[in-house]
């Protein structure tokens, strides 16, 4: 379960699509209209099939694909209205678990983390610290050193949590983030969410949408239902 109990109705929207399409590779047509928010705190799950276009979408979102149409808002402006440099402000405000991790495998689980954190443009002592406060956190704490390409499915998963929420962001995003450890992984996205990070889920997943306690959006190539919570 993600989310145990509704956000407040005055929660402000974290991100919005209004009737947006995408296209999910260049020459491609036009997905169905999609429209959703999910508010400060929320959680939201994108559940069909494979090849539907959830990732398509969740790329648009972290702001690595554009729109074929339909309204973009994340935190409260308008993407099509923001200058492309300062879009890496409201990136920053996002993070990333992708469907296939991106780590680094020759570097360390710490290192993994620490390219984040630089990424971030975030400087200053502590930084040591909070990273290894986060891998304890995911449950690697005493693999701290293990290079990401030693790690199992179970490890990179966390590691990929790890490096997605070092930089504390309003919203993390994750694309089919479980895997076969879809408990471990899904509480401590629970606890995330417990916390106030508004969490948007993609999933092919029926019964783990079902039962995730979260507002549900199903995805596919004909059409798109916009549901509530099951």
């Amino acid at each position: 379960m993600i989310s145990s109990e509704p956000p407040s109705p005055r929660a402000p929207a974290l991100l919005r699509l209004q009737s947006v399409a995408v296209r999910q590779s260049a020459g491609d047509s036009e997905g169905v209209a999609i429209s959703f928010d999910v508010v400060a705190g929320g959680a939201h799950v994108l559940t069909g099939e494979t090849g539907s276009g959830k990732t398509a979408i969740l790329e648009m979102i972290g702001l690595a694909r554009t729109p074929a149409r339909g309204g973009l808002e994340l935190f409260g402006q308008n993407v099509a209205r923001v200058p492309r440099p300062a879009r890496h402000t409201l990136r920053r405000r996002i993070g990333m678990i992708f469907q296939d991790l991106r780590l680094v495998d020759d570097l360390s689980a710490d290192d993994n983390v620490a390219l984040a954190v630089r990424a971030a443009g975030r400087v200053g002592q502590g930084l040591a610290t909070e990273i290894a406060e986060v891998l304890s956190w995911v449950g690697l704490g005493q693999r701290r050193q293990a290079m990401a390409g030693a790690l199992d499915d179970d490890g990179r998963r966390r590691l990929a949590l790890a490096r997605a929420v070092i930089n504390r962001p309003d919203l993390v995003i994750a694309d089919e983030p479980a895997g076969k450890t879809s408990q471990a992984i899904l509480a401590l996205l629970a606890d995330l969410n417990q916390a106030g990070t508004a969490i948007l889920l993609a999933t092919r997943d029926g019964a783990l949408a079902a039962n995730a306690g979260a507002e549900v959006t199903h995805v596919s190539r004909e059409r798109t239902a916009v549901g509530g919570r099951p």
